[in-house]
This record gives C-alpha cells, sequence and structure tokens, in this order.
C-alpha cells in the first residue's frame, strides 16, 4: 500500500504532523474502497484501479477529495512548496474546483498572490462542504478565483467542526429549550420565588465550580467580583478591552493586566523531589509575538458568527471559549475567563433566556473528559514543539519552533461534543437538582409549621438536617432536632419528608437525595 492524500503530503514535505484519525492509502490489489483498522486509528483503502499521480500538487486534490480541507496541513506545507511548480499547476487547470481551493487557500493563507490571471467567468464554489464542515450560511466572494470562502474564522484564526453523526444530532439541541421543558416536569407553574432563588444560588455555583477547576481558594472579594461578571455576561460587545476588564475582575489585584501578554507561558505543575523540584509541563501557548493576531482572528471569528446567524449558539460558545483558551492571551486567568465565555456568548446569542446553566459545575464532576477534550489539542502541540525552561531566569520557558499553524487552524469537533455533554450534565443535575431542593425544602419547611412550634431562626437549620439525610435525622442530629418536637412529631415529619423526596424522585432521573446531601 502506498500512502496518498495527506499521509503522502505529511512524509513528501517531512511535516511531521501527527497523523489524522483516518488516513488514506491506496492498494493495487484492492478492487473495492473500504475502511480497516490500524491500530487507534482508521485507514481509507483506496482500490489500485483509481489512476492517482505520484506528485504532491496531485495528492493535494486527493487530499481534498477524500480527508476535506485541514487547514493546518496546507499552511504547513505552503511554507515550504515550490511556488512556481504550484502555479503551473493550477494553470494547468484554472476552471477545476479541486484547483480553484488550492488556489484560494495559498493566497488566503499566505496573503500572497500567484502568477495566474484572475478568473472571469464560471460559476462560484464553497471553499468548505457544507455536508462535511459546519460553515457560514453566507460567506465571503472572492472574485479572483470565485470561490465563497465559508470559513467560520479568518486566517488569522479558523477552527473547524465536521459534520460527525453524533453532532448532527446535537445541533437540533437547544440547551435552554431542553432546560425549560425539564423544568416544567416538575410542575407546571413553578413558583416564582423558587426559580429566582435556584438561579441566585446556580450563578454562586458557576463562580465557585470555575474557581475550583484552578484550585485556588479564592478571597471573597474576588469570588464576588467573578460572580458580578458571570450575572452580567452577554451585556457588553466582547473585545480585548472586555476581555482584559474581566480579567481584572477575576483574578488577584497584584496579577492584573493591561494587555495581552508579552512572554512565553506554559501550564504545569511542580513536581517535588528531595534536593529540588521539575515541572511537568502540560502545555505551552503559542509565541507571544503571535497572540495578538490570533485573537483579532478569534475576535473578527466571533463578528462573523453573530452577523451570520447560522452556527448553533453553544457551538459558536465553543468555538471562542476553547479558542481563547488555548492561544491563552493572558498571564493570568485564562481559565476561567474562558468559561466566563461560554455564558457570554450564549447571552448575547440567545439574550432573553434569564437563568444560568452551571457548566463548571459539570466541568469540575468531570475533571478526567475535560483533561481529555484538551489533550486533542495541546499533545499534538506539545509533541512537535521544541522548547526548554530557562532554569537560570525563573523557569521560562524558550520556544526554537514555530508551529503557528497547529494553534491558528484547529479542529474543535471533540470540544463541541464535550461542551454539549457538559451542559447537559449541569442540566439534568445541578439546575433540576437545586430547584428539586428547593421544592423539598419549602415543602418540608410548611410541614414543619404546621405540626410543630419552632422559632424562625432555628426552622432552616432543622430543615437542612432533614433533608441532608434524606429524609431522615442521623443520630449524631438527633438530639438537636429533638430538642424543638417530640419524637412523635418527629417521626411524622420524617414520613412526610421522605413521602416528598419520593414524589420529586418520581419526576425527575436524577437522585434527589444524593443532591441534598451534597448541598
Amino acid at each position: 500500500m502506498k500512502a496518498i492524500g495527506y499521509s503522502y503530503l505529511n512524509k513528501y514535505y517531512n511535516l511531521l504532523l501527527p497523523k489524522l484519525g483516518v488516513e488514506v492509502y491506496q492498494d493495487p490489489k484492492a478492487e473495492v474502497e473500504s475502511t480497516i483498522n490500524y491500530g487507534a486509528s482508521k485507514r481509507r483503502i483506496i482500490p489500485g484501479t483509481r489512476k492517482i499521480i505520484d506528485t504532491p500538487y496531485d495528492n493535494m486534490v486527493i487530499a481534498i477529495k477524500y480527508q476535506g480541507i485541514r487547514l493546518h496541513f496546507f499552511a504547513a506545507i505552503f511554507q515550504q512548496i515550490n511556488v512556481a511548480e504550484l502555479t503551473d499547476f493550477i494553470k494547468s487547470k484554472p476552471h477545476s474546483a479541486y484547483n480553484r481551493v488550492i488556489w484560494y487557500l495559498y493566497e488566503w493563507i499566505k496573503g500572497e498572490m500567484l502568477q495566474i490571471e484572475s478568473l472571469s467567468s464560471g460559476n462560484y464554489i464553497k471553499l468548505f462542504d457544507e455536508k462535511y464542515y459546519y460553515t457560514l450560511k453566507v460567506g465571503d466572494r472572492d472574485k479572483r478565483t470565485r470561490v465563497i470562502n465559508n470559513a467560520l474564522g479568518t486566517k488569522e484564526f479558523c477552527p473547524t467542526i465536521r459534520k460527525i453523526p453524533e453532532i448532527c444530532k446535537l445541533e437540533k439541541v437547544d440547551v435552554y429549550e431542553t432546560a425549560y421543558e425539564q423544568m416544567q416536569d416538575l410542575g407546571k407553574n413553578l413558583p416564582a420565588d423558587v426559580i429566582g432563588r435556584s438561579i441566585n444560588y446556580l450563578y454562586t455555583k458557576e463562580t465557585k465550580s470555575s474557581t475550583e477547576i484552578e484550585r485556588e481558594a479564592p478571597s471573597n472579594k474576588k469570588m464576588a467580583r467573578f460572580l458580578k461578571a458571570i450575572k452580567n455576561a452577554g451585556l457588553f460587545e466582547l473585545s480585548k478591552e472586555k476581555l482584559i476588564d474581566i480579567q481584572k475582575q477575576i483574578v488577584e489585584e497584584t496579577k492584573r493586566t493591561d494587555d495581552y501578554r508579552k512572554e512565553e507561558i506554559y501550564v504545569g505543575t511542580t513536581i517535588r523531589r528531595l534536593g529540588g523540584a521539575d515541572e511537568d509541563v502540560h502545555y505551552i501557548g503559542p509565541l507571544a509575538k503571535l497572540v495578538p493576531s490570533m485573537m483579532q482572528g478569534l475576535l473578527d471569528m466571533h463578528d462573523r458568527l453573530m452577523v451570520d446567524g447560522g452556527l448553533p449558539p453553544l457551538m459558536h460558545a465553543t468555538l471562542i471559549s476553547f479558542g481563547l483558551v488555548y492561544i491563552h492571551p493572558l498571564n493570568d486567568g485564562n481559565g476561567r475567563t474562558h468559561r466566563y465565555l461560554i455564558h457570554d456568548v450564549m447571552k448575547q446569542r440567545e439574550p432573553q433566556h434569564k437563568f444560568i446553566i452551571p457548566i463548571s459545575a459539570a466541568i469540575l464532576k468531570n475533571q478526567p473528559k475535560y483533561d481529555s477534550v484538551l489533550e486533542s489539542i495541546s499533545r499534538p502541540i506539545m509533541a512537535m514543539l521544541e522548547w526548554e525552561l530557562s532554569h537560570d531566569n525563573d523557569n521560562k520557558v524558550i520556544i526554537h519552533n514555530d508551529i503557528n499553524y497547529m494553534y491558528r487552524y484547529p479542529d474543535y469537533t471533540a470540544h463541541v461534543i464535550f461542551t454539549y455533554d457538559m451542559m447537559n450534565t449541569a442540566i439534568a443535575t445541578d439546575l433540576l437538582g437545586e430547584i428539586c431542593l428547593l421544592l423539598a425544602f419549602d415543602a418540608v419547611k410548611k410541614a414543619l409549621n404546621e405540626y410543630c412550634d419552632i422559632p424562625n431562626n432555628k426552622l432552616d437549620t432543622i430543615v437542612s438536617i432533614i433533608l441532608q439525610g434524606g429524609g431522615c435525622v442521623s443520630k449524631r442530629k438527633r438530639k438537636i432536632v429533638l430538642g424543638h418536637m417530640s419524637g412523635d412529631q418527629l417521626k411524622q415529619i420524617e414520613d412526610i419528608a421522605l413521602k416528598i423526596i419520593e414524589e420529586i424522585k418520581g419526576k425527575i432521573k436524577i437522585d434527589v437525595t444524593k443532591v441534598m446531601c451534597e448541598e
């Protein structure tokens, strides 16, 4: 078998790019096209009867035809390509759809024009095939190549999302509508104060969870600032100035910044050993000098998606939030700003929704999944990057090669799946769980008021004790409760509490008692 498409180009140009999930090979013995397992990846086998010319330019066509447009490959190839040969190849068939795509990609990514006369006739074609990629509804028309650039981003920053079956199902899901429907299952007319109290709690929980992901113990002042930022998400235009303002709200005063970072940055942990310590580096951000252009690309992409309005809001939020965390433009607070942006973009796209879905709380409970999706981008980058730590200069990272295309042109397909998963988890557990807890709290409190005469300042505490025990008071706390009621009264209240909890359990799929014990 011989490598064709991107596998061929990877070897021909010695790019050393990580292999794709599905590589394409031609087998002279094969009579029909097939897909086989190849370790953890797959190989698409092309029959030997198909004529494939053994040149890099013909293999660019094969790559696009069988594997779609992988921008990071083309960006890396265009750094090494023989421009005269590429020009001749395109001029041999200037009206060919594949040749026009390669022509457009070169001039778009490189910002340099090839010595080819502009086309004066012919239909326009779209850069990305809408059958396989999420794209803009309209896009930008290039009169020279007669290609419509329907990419989600710009040449400075352009992630892609592939239309795999799992995502095609998710695109039809409106997470807010899902939340509304499940809230209505708890009761057709939920009390307004219950909804209001749950919203306030969830804002606080989102703030606390996002900070806990960073393994920090923030001050009350810092938590209050972050809570304010989350509550006001979506009220302002997304800009560099706004991102800097958010950073100032969510980090300690000593770590505030007025601009993007000016130095190289890495994410890692310190491993303590006898006689010293080593740094376990998990991820290194792009070169500091490239951050302004990448961030401008990210903000321009946000504008394109807002105006176009075709990409589902949660996919839009995924691109912006994960884009920021990988570019890592700030000296501190990148993780919290990344998760804040999910809410900010969602509120910009759907401002009519008045509550928050606490995605950080779901992420906190699913940290291995979060780490895994982050590694889908960080591992290939770290495998390709040449770097070292300067131990004489406060462990600052020194980068020896420029692989900016790995940061500029990522595939966020897995990230979209993860974000939908976490949103649905947050709805099913934290959002509904909090409403259930409040409904149970109010019902038990009402029963206590009817059966016992308990001072108001003690009432909430006793209700909490009963609910934390899943409807029963533990032996350790029984003395506290029996100080305000008889044993018979307590038995009646416990029976009522258990009945209330069972009723709520019958309406939803989560374990209400587990939620209560966690509060």
